[in-house]
């Protein structure tokens, strides 16, 4: 079998909660060091506790995804404030079942299945191309969502053709 290589970044879109937790800390620092400044000092030292705080919360919240397709391995990493890297999952693409876009209906199969366990490392944006790809490895189904590129889903369909569908 042939080497084959194909490398994909994907920013994580899905983190709402977050950007919502930031403008609320936000707001509550700034009402705090306003109130406190003007009527009470004990609201003003609770602000300035809260600005390194509200830092410390807010600190990982950019979040990107990094595929790494080698051969028969894809590895997935997850990239925060595009600095700091760690390996969050391997799989290997002999135990690859099925691999189709999100709302295939190849996958209706699976998704009736009480024991598949659903692995989210797309954008989580609907108008991007994002796959789902069954893998079944100790007994145990898993669905990855991805959004691979046109490189790597080449790759993956030069190997495995007759399971991996683009509707």
């Amino acid at each position: 079998m042939s080497e084959s290589y194909a490398e994909v970044i994907v920013h994580d879109e899905k983190d709402v909660s977050g950007k919502k937790l930031r403008n609320c800390l936000i707001l509550l620092t700034l009402i705090l060091l306003l109130y406190g400044a003007m009527f009470q000092a004990l609201f003003f030292m609770i602000g300035i506790i809260m600005i390194p705080v509200s830092f410390s919360t807010l600190r990982n919240r950019y979040r990107e995804f990094e595929y790494l397709l080698v051969s028969d391995e894809l590895d997935i990493s997850v990239v925060k404030n595009k600095s700091k890297r760690k390996k969050i999952a391997s799989y290997a693409l002999s135990e690859l079942q099925c691999m189709a876009p999100v709302h295939s209906h190849k996958l209706d199969g699976y998704h009736s299945n009480p024991q598949l366990k659903v692995r989210d490392y797309s954008s989580g944006n609907e108008e991007h191309q994002i796959y789902s790809m069954i893998f079944a490895s100790q007994g145990m189904l898993q669905e990855v969502k991805v959004e691979p590129s046109e490189a790597m889903l080449n790759e993956v369909r030069m190997h495995h053709a007759s399971i991996v569908f683009a509707e």
